[in-house]
Order: structure tokens, then C-alpha cells, then sequence
């Protein structure tokens, strides 16, 4: 497996010394994220600690992805005149830092002529069309960007209006997916000013273009759908019976959305009895409805079993992405480049393994994790917002005497943006379930109000 070099460079900001590790050679099947960080411009990207600014990297690049046969050589013209070697030369120690680290078996014809980029862009502009990214696809991304920036410069709500008035046309889908991929790779970055701005944005275009509003609508749509079926499976009762959930089921026969949302509110319930159950209300049923029944049982059946399949497959590049973590001597700038991918699925894992370490006595591998337990926190408790911060520590707090106890030492600190902070959580609590900590939220946010005011 080919490794980043270790180096130190100078912040072409301050001058202080920046902490690195350059990527000289890129091999896709050892180095997946590799590939996200060149695509996304942040390859040999750092960021200097005293003043946050970005220090790009220039450097020879030998970029590989044997699936597609692809083998491609970037050399920038200063490095081959400050180092005084030719390309030729360049290439060739890469080629051997390439091989070095394959299998003999694993060495190809096509290795012995890469092609050659003569940008970094061009070198992007080559990976992506061997993903079938065509140059058209890549221009029109570049003005989807170009739109985003204008939109984040605009001074007046006049000047907005016009903008999005001029390009409404061009903000659909694909428009919205790289606003979001933007407003994370930023925050990413520690840039959590542009993030806002950029979160702004999208909040302006949902009201104000038409492909934002019809995204507005239909999440209208979706969530009283999803309130209807959760208001007849509460008005089913406490004491309800697999037959009450078969019939609520059987009479979301014409309606797939609401069968979908039943299996994703009480998945638990569809287990080896309710189907045996089902099975034999349907035997017993008029001959008439039978076959009505028996869909919908079908039905519920097949969203379960892809529903678990999803579940299992998210579970499985958790656990392997947590072993890569567990076995990688980089695992700061690992966590930093794939910041998405801790998530509560993470935790849980994480977690589970800790305990399991923990109750057979395996006290090397309990340090291992519990060492990677309290970085990944750190990691992302310092890439939140204060308002952030001052909630999770209100929601972590081990009575609500000591929960009064820090609100009243810092809430001088914050403004009515502590309630909208609030608001947002109580959105991811609620889609998540977690009906516990939404309460707990609920009289932290109270009493928040009642100190701001």
C-alpha cells in the first residue's frame, strides 16, 4: 500500500509551519478516498493550524486505478526545474514506488506508458471520463459552481430575486446536490462562515425557485403522510394486536407511500409471526379479498427484506470503515477526510465493540478503542458551532440541576440563534427517533428562552 509523506511546509499565509502528508503516488484500491480528495480538489490540500488558511501542495502525481486500467502522470513544470530531472525521470521513481507496493501478479502492460496530464484539472478531467463523466457534464458542474458563488456574492434581496429569477431554469436536482456537497466540503474545512452563508442559500432557493419549492411541497406531502399513518397506528392503542396491524396494513392496499411508511415506523413488528399471522388471515378471509391480502403481505415483505438489506450493507462498510480507522497510522487526517461516515451508526459500532472488549477482559484492545473513541469526539465536538457545543453539553449533563447549573454559567454567551441551534437538533431527534433526548431538548429549549428573554 503506497503512504503519504510526511512533511512540514510553510502556511503561505503566516509563515508557520503546517503539518503534512503528501500523496506523490494515488492508488485507488488502496487509497479509496484518495480518488474523492482529487476530484474534489483537496488532495495535498492542508490547513494550517495558526490561521486556517488553505496550502495547496505542488507535487508529482502518478494517479492508478487498475479496475479501469488506468495508470496517469501529472508532473508540474517547477518541480521538474527546481529539482532539475527530467519528467521522464520523475516518472520513473513513481513507477517504482507504484510497483514496490503491488503484487508482481497484479503488474500490467499498460503500466509500462502512462498518459500524461498536463494540469491537475486536465489529470480530474481524465479520471472522471473514465467514470463516463463526459467534458460536457464537467462544464456544466463548472457552471452550476460558478452560479453558487454568484448567488454567495449577491449584496441586496433585489439582486438575489433577479439572479435566481435569471437561472431558475438551471436549479434542479443536480443544482441542489452540489450546493449540499459544497456546504460539506467547506464546513469540512473549518470555513463554518461560508458553510452558513451557503446554508442560507439553499434555504432561499426552496422558497423562492420553482424546483425548490416543488421540494418543499412534496417534503410537505411526505411528512403529513408519514403524521396520518403514525396517527392511525397511535389510534390503534397500546394494547393493539398483530390483527389490528394487519387489517391498518390491508387498508393501505391502494396507497404504496403509506405501506412504505408503515414498515418504516415499526419495522420491528413485521416479524416470522406477523407474516404466519397474515398467512392465515388471508386462508381465512372471503375468497374475494384474498388476493388483495395476500399483496399487501407480499408488499410488506419485500420493503422488510430490502429495508434489512440496506441496513446490513450500511452496517458492514461501517464495521470495515472502523477497522481501516482501527489500522491506519494516520487516523486524525482519516477521520478529517471522511468526517461524513461518523455517524450514529459509527458510534453504535464503536461503541458495541468497546463493551464487547470490556466484558472479555481484553483490556489492549479496550485502550485501542476507547483512545479512538475520545479523538473522534474531540475531532467532532471541535467542528461544531458554540451554540453547538453549549446544547450537547446542556443534553449531557448528568441531572437538570447540573444542566441549570452550565446554562446559567454560559448562557450569556449566546443569542436568539441558541433557539434556532435548538430547533435544528429537535428536526434530527425526531427523524431519528430518539423520543428520550427530544423531550430533554424540549425543556433545555424552555428554559434557554426563558434566560434569553
Amino acid at each position: 500500500m503506497t503512504q503519504p509523506t510526511q512533511t512540514a511546509i510553510r502556511c503561505g499565509s503566516c509563515g508557520q509551519p503546517v503539518p503534512a502528508q503528501v500523496r506523490t503516488v494515488l492508488d485507488t484500491q488502496s487509497d479509496p478516498q484518495g480518488k474523492s480528495l482529487l476530484i474534489a480538489g483537496r488532495l495535498n490540500a492542508f490547513q494550517c493550524p495558526n490561521c486556517g488558511f488553505i496550502n495547496q501542495v505542488l507535487t508529482p502525481l502518478l494517479y492508478h486505478d487498475a479496475a479501469k486500467q488506468l495508470l496517469i502522470a501529472f508532473i508540474p513544470m517547477e518541480v521538474s526545474m527546481q529539482s532539475g530531472r527530467s519528467e521522464e525521470k520523475i516518472i520513473g521513481d513513481l513507477l517504482n514506488e507504484l510497483t514496490r507496493s503491488l503484487p508482481k501478479e497484479q503488474f500490467r502492460s499498460y503500466m509500462f506508458n502512462p498518459k500524461r496530464a498536463l494540469t491537475i484539472q486536465g489529470l480530474i478531467e481524465q479520471v472522471m471520463e473514465a467514470d463516463g463523466v463526459t467534458k460536457d457534464m464537467l462544464e456544466l458542474q463548472k457552471k452550476r459552481v460558478e452560479l453558487i458563488q454568484a448567488l454567495l456574492a449577491v449584496s441586496s434581496e433585489e439582486e438575489l430575486d433577479q439572479l435566481i429569477q435569471q437561472h431558475d431554469s438551471e436549479i434542479d436536482l443536480q443544482f441542489f446536490q452540489t450546493l449540499s456537497l459544497m456546504t460539506q466540503r467547506v464546513a469540512q474545512d473549518g470555513r463554518q462562515d461560508i458553510a452558513a452563508g451557503l446554508v442560507s442559500v439553499q434555504e432561499v432557493l426552496l422558497e423562492r425557485s420553482t424546483y425548490g419549492q416543488q421540494i418543499a411541497a412534496q417534503k410537505d406531502q411526505q411528512e403529513q403522510l408519514v403524521r396520518e399513518v403514525a396517527e392511525a397506528i397511535n389510534n390503534l392503542g397500546t394494547q393493539a394486536t398483530r390483527a389490528d396491524l394487519i387489517r391498518l396494513a390491508v387498508s393501505f392496499a391502494d396507497d404504496d407511500e403509506k405501506l412504505q411508511a408503515l414498515v418504516g415506523l415499526v419495522r420491528g413488528a413485521f416479524d416470522y409471526r406477523f407474516f404466519l399471522e397474515f398467512t392465515q388471515a388471508i386462508g381465512q378471509a372471503p375468497a374475494a379479498d384474498r388476493d388483495r391480502m395476500a399483496a399487501v403481505r407480499d408488499r410488506i415483505q419485500s420493503l422488510t427484506e430490502t429495508m434489512d438489506e440496506q441496513a446490513k450493507a450500511s452496517l458492514q462498510e461501517t464495521a470495515q470503515f472502523l477497522q481501516m480507522l482501527l489500522n491506519s497510522p494516520q487516523q486524525d487526517q482519516m477521520i478529517e477526510e471522511n468526517i461524513d461516515l461518523i455517524d450514529n451508526s459509527f458510534m453504535a459500532i464503536l461503541n458495541a465493540n468497546l463493551q464487547e472488549a470490556q466484558r472479555r477482559g481484553d483490556t489492549q484492545t479496550f485502550g485501542v478503542l476507547e483512545a479512538l473513541y475520545r479523538k473522534v469526539v474531540d475531532i467532532l465536538q471541535s467542528r461544531m458551532s458554540p451554540e453547538l457545543r453549549f446544547i450537547n453539553d446542556l443534553l449531557s449533563a448528568e441531572s437538570e440541576a447540573a444542566m441549570m447549573d452550565i446554562l446559567q454559567a454560559s448562557i450569556g454567551e449566546f443569542d436568539d440563534r441558541l433557539l434556532t441551534t435548538c430547533d435544528a437538533v429537535a428536526e434530527i431527534l425526531q427523524d431519528q427517533g430518539q423520543a428520550g433526548a427530544l423531550q430533554r431538548l424540549s425543556v433545555i429549549r424552555q428554559a434557554i428562552a426563558q434566560h434569553l428573554s
